[in-house]
């Protein structure tokens, strides 16, 4: 009799342990983990959201920005099921187990804080302000920059775009009480907050989440779709999707929504000059 009793509770327990297995992975192939550049992730959030309002059984989750590289090694961790990268893979990066799609081109842009009177900032202005020559603006108050690493995507396309700005970014760097900025998050915030602040953002990341910025022309130049469509403004950002070559029916059902018309022109509306993605087969 006791030996019944312990082979029913074992038999009980061994139910209940796979039903838990079971519970798991339904949960598991309903929860879609995002992550990657800070760039576009207030992007990610708006269009997750309404994935789930047509799939309310999915739990899509946006992470806080953890980079590039960060995302993607997260990727290669099984700890995201799709990454958002600023750039291309990098030479180290690249595997037979993970794509990258590019999705979108967005500006790079000089912003300030919405209070700032100045709508525009000439080639001269930037040089001044950040190597500390003449760190004023035309109106006569004082120009904070903020600066991002000198690693950062943000620091290496206004090098490689704007290369009358290098000696002057070479000085801003040595300067002392210059503030930094590690995330795209970091720097919105302190361009709003700190009185007569310049600093790099983007136009999608400006369209997306609540902060007091708006993008300066440069030399008169508006940092627009339309103007990254006709060369005008030439400054941008590639924004990527990473995900693995053989991904899972969530992730390929997240993507079909991504890649639907609707998601289509919710980019367009936020910044963003789409790029046609053929996913590979």
């Amino acid at each position: 009799m006791k030996f019944q009793h312990i082979t029913t509770t074992l038999s009980f327990s061994a139910i209940f342990f796979v039903s838990l297995l079971c519970v798991s992975s339904e949960l598991e192939a309903t929860h879609l983990v995002i992550g990657g550049s800070g760039t576009d992730l207030a992007t990610m959030r708006l269009l997750s959201a309404e994935y789930q309002k047509l799939h309310p059984g999915v739990n899509v989750e946006v992470l806080n920005s953890i980079g590039s590289s960060g995302g993607i090694r997260a990727l290669r961790d099984g700890k995201l099921d799709i990454a958002i990268t600023s750039r291309a893979l990098k030479a180290n990066e690249k595997s037979a187990n993970i794509h990258s799609y590019l999705y979108a081109h967005t500006a790079l842009v000089y912003a300030t804080a919405i209070s700032n009177p100045i709508n525009n900032v000439t080639h001269d202005e930037l040089k001044n302000i950040y190597s500390g020559a003449h760190p004023y603006w035309p109106n006569g108050k004082v120009a904070r920059p903020v600066l991002r690493p000198e690693s950062d995507s943000d620091t290496m396309l206004v090098r490689k775009h704007l290369t009358w700005m290098n000696e002057s970014l070479t000085k801003a760097y040595s300067r002392r009480g210059v503030p930094m900025a590690i995330t795209d998050q970091d720097s919105a915030t302190k361009i709003a907050s700190i009185p007569g602040a310049i600093g790099t953002s983007t136009l999608a990341l400006i369209l997306t989440e609540n902060k007091k910025l708006k993008p300066l022309r440069i030399n008169g130049v508006e940092p627009s779709v339309e103007n990254i469509a006709n060369n005008t403004y030439t400054m941008v950002k590639n924004l990527y999707l990473v995900i693995n070559t053989s991904p899972q029916p969530k992730v390929k059902s997240f993507l079909e929504f991504f890649l639907s018309q609707p998601s289509q022109q919710l980019l367009e509306k936020t910044g963003h000059k789409v790029v046609p993605v053929k996913l590979r087969d």
